[in-house]
């Protein structure tokens, strides 16, 4: 682990920013300390558009929307970037808890959260994760100060998964990106296609910083598997996608992009992306109040918000609204109501928070439409299925989360 100076060096030569954001009645709570959250994410990088930057603004307007305080004090809102380096990532986490930050959200890469699970109980303060996908969160690196927010890989893959089979494509090849992410999500996905009756012929593992897919795809072509399933980041998903299309995969294979997201899809253009699935707890065009909220979003950031985004202003406001009902930041007091408060926002009605840090919310599966059905530039998805929360999310697992007990 990097000693604190050079982490501080390291803050100053990547610029990874320390914005505070104090807002409401300052008049009146100007005498008190302010509650410090943070968010620590991917900001520059490969993985930025997945949360980073418009994660800042939903939180931001999560702070906005309570009030700017809570308990009197003003939220401050602390940001860096991690730059998806587990001694950056840690360092930061480190030196924020040791100064007051009562809570970090976010973290994406696998390899910081694992890392911030041992270091939030260790510190005696609460984590939680938005745009990480490891089941191991809630399965054998489960904390009881960690809170598993959005998703996962397995309720990410389920519901691609189970129609993709029902549709009699039972055979699958995985491509996969060769860290803890990939092979987490090869290794969940593979068990629910076999559970679903599918069967796996084979896979290969490309790295992290790879563009050229040409050599695994052939291999996948030649495995004669009906599903080519891209166990990768969601850049990499999009970028194989194109280049299996100029390698003529489709219509004779499909492929079932695992980690599929809006801003991947818009990047791709329907005549690319058309058929594909994403299975995720959020869509800008759903209903009244998540269109409501994207066009707030949309005012601020230019962009409509994908699932890990608009999760985060509820996360916020979750945990704001939890500090006000135990009434002090105290973290096991703020846990504790965390956990027997109900979680009501324009995405989730009734959402549950599982001894082992599990949110339970339901799921939907959104096909990507074809570009003769689209009315605008946002209107990537069509809705075709809904998974009940008590089924998009494995079961708990006291064998390997003792807090499952």
């Amino acid at each position: 682990m990097a000693s604190m100076p050079r982490i501080a060096s390291q803050l100053v030569l990547w610029a990874a920013s320390c914005v505070a954001l104090s807002l409401g009645s300052l008049p009146a709570a100007a005498q008190e300390r302010p509650l410090k959250i943070g968010q620590l994410s991917d900001m520059s990088g490969i993985v930025k558009d997945l949360s980073g930057p418009g994660t800042t603004v939903a939180m931001k307007l999560a702070i906005e929307d309570f009030g700017g305080s809570v308990l009197g004090r003003p939220v401050e809102l602390l940001t860096a970037d991690h730059l998806n380096k587990p001694d950056v990532g840690l360092g930061i986490a480190r030196r924020w808890y040791d100064e007051g930050v009562a809570a970090i959200f976010d973290i994406g890469i696998t390899t910081v959260a694992l890392g911030m699970q041992d270091l939030s109980k260790d510190k005696n303060k609460l984590v939680i994760y938005l745009s990480t996908a490891s089941s191991d969160l809630t399965g054998a690196k489960c904390s009881p100060n960690g809170i598993h927010w959005t998703y996962n890989n397995y309720s990410q893959a389920l519901g691609v998964v189970n129609r993709l089979i029902e549709q009699k494509n039972d055979s699958w090849y995985f491509m996969t990106v060769n860290y803890g992410y990939g092979v987490n999500v090869e290794r969940d996905t593979t068990e629910m296609i076999k559970k679903a009756g599918g069967t796996i012929v084979g896979s290969t593992k490309h790295a992290f910083d790879t563009t050229d897919y040409s050599s695994d795809l052939l291999k996948a072509q030649g495995s004669g598997a009906k599903v080519i399933a891209l166990a990768t980041t969601t850049s990499h998903a999009g970028n194989i996608v194109k280049q299996a299309d100029e390698f003529g995969v489709r219509p004779k294979q499909q492929l079932a992009a695992l980690s599929l997201t809006l801003h991947d899809t818009k990047a791709m253009g329907l005549q690319t992306a058309q058929g594909l699935l994403e299975t995720a707890p959020y869509y800008w065009d759903q209903n009244d109040k998540t269109r409501t909220f994207a066009k707030r979003y949309f005012d601020r950031f230019g962009k409509m918000p994908n699932m890990i985004q608009a999760s985060a202003y509820g996360a916020v406001m979750h945990y704001l609204n939890a500090v006000k009902s135990a009434g002090t930041d105290d973290t096991a007091a703020v846990n504790k109501a965390m956990r027997e408060m109900p979680i009501n926002d324009f995405m989730t009605t009734n959402g549950s928070i599982r001894p082992d840090g599990r949110v339970m919310r339901p799921m939907y599966v959104f096909e990507v439409k074809k570009p003769d059905e689209s009315k605008g530039e946002w209107d990537l998805y069509k809705q075709v299925a809904e998974i009940p929360a008590d089924k998009a999310f494995a079961p708990a697992d006291p064998a390997l989360c003792p807090l499952a007990k």
